[in-house]
């Protein structure tokens, strides 16, 4: 349920078919690259692209006519980000487009004159990307999700879902800055909500099933999701390992609720990815990254699972489903 004309001369026709066949050429336009933590296949990760490229046409771009994509994909394997973005600045590309604090990363350490447009970064200034919202500076810009501010709204809802919960397991990833600072964002809520909590690092994806293991042995009531790449790319793994051993899952980004977690509340990523073709479109343009404000997001969504909550035996408060942007039954 969601809220919410044919010329018949002989020397007109030898004129006109050269014609033809150059205005078949594509022209020669930017490129473009495309730093993706995803796996290509991915449903949500070409939700994210298409979005993407419907802005970018709106604003006169397409690929093939004066635009040329050059798309990078990790394939699940995040180490591969420094190679992937040191590909794009070999072939030259004119801007490089990013998703998430780590693919910005490997894009800024790989480049510092070819313009970065990121999206999805919950905190670029503590990333050390930018050096304001207003003045970015350098040769990043683009849309922040500046998730890290929300990290204790979803620990209030989760409370609101949960009024017994006092021990909670927290995903997180020592090689995402924007992770680290929603796990602080974690660790200074939770005391005023009567809840210990248990990080778990992940370093690969291997470690989600001993992270829920440890889980499991803390006694935690529920487990939230800080979004890093190896969460995104596997949070299909992730909500099949909270289902195996009954644990709620509480998510930022809607996709986690739509693969089955109990509940999502944050931003919309593909608000970001539409932004981010408006920043393409600028530096194409003659902008420069330094003098382009990095935009915030202003859209938030809270989706709950009941078909999870059902399953789980929980029962969803009306005061928290009232305010519910799409309930999944």
């Amino acid at each position: 349920m969601d809220r919410r004309t044919f010329l018949a001369g002989t020397g007109v026709v030898f004129l006109a078919a050269p014609l033809a066949a150059e205005a078949q050429q594509p022209i020669r336009g930017r490129q473009l690259g495309l730093l993706l933590p995803y796996i290509e296949s991915d449903s949500q990760a070409q939700a994210r692209v298409t979005a993407f490229r419907a802005s970018l046409h709106e604003r006169g771009w397409t690929d093939g006519r004066n635009v040329q994509f050059e798309f990078r994909y990790t394939e699940g394997q995040s180490e591969r980000l420094p190679s992937l973005a040191a590909d794009l600045v070999q072939r030259h590309v004119d801007v490089i487009v990013t998703a998430g604090t780590e693919a910005t990363d490997a894009a800024r350490r790989a480049t510092k004159s070819i313009p970065i447009v990121m999206a999805a970064v919950g905190d670029p200034i503590a990333a050390g990307f930018i050096g304001s919202l207003a003045r970015p500076g350098g040769n990043v810009t683009g849309a922040s999700l500046l998730a890290t501010e929300l990290t204790a709204k979803r620990l209030e809802l989760l409370k609101e879902v949960l009024p017994a919960l006092s021990r909670l397991a927290v995903l997180w990833s020592a090689a995402n800055a924007s992770v680290i600072q929603k796990l602080k964002q974690i660790q200074a809520a939770a005391p005023q909500f009567g809840v210990q909590l248990h990080p778990v690092e992940l370093r690969a994806p291997g470690d989600l099933e001993k992270g829920f293991d440890s889980a499991v042995r803390f006694g935690a009531q529920a487990v939230m999701t800080t979004e890093d790449a190896i969460q995104i790319t596997y949070r299909a793994r992730v909500v099949e390992l909270g289902r195996r051993h009954r644990l709620p899952i509480a998510s930022e980004f809607a996709e986690f609720a739509q693969a089955g977690s109990l509940m999502s509340f944050g931003p919309s990523i593909l608000d970001q990815f539409r932004s981010a073709a408006g920043y393409v479109d600028k530096l194409f343009k003659g902008a420069k990254p330094e003098d382009l404000p990095v935009e915030q997001a202003t859209r938030f969504e809270l989706m709950i699972n009941l078909k999870t909550a059902k399953a789980l035996g929980l029962t969803i408060p009306q005061s928290v489903l009232a305010r519910a942007d799409q309930v999944i039954e």
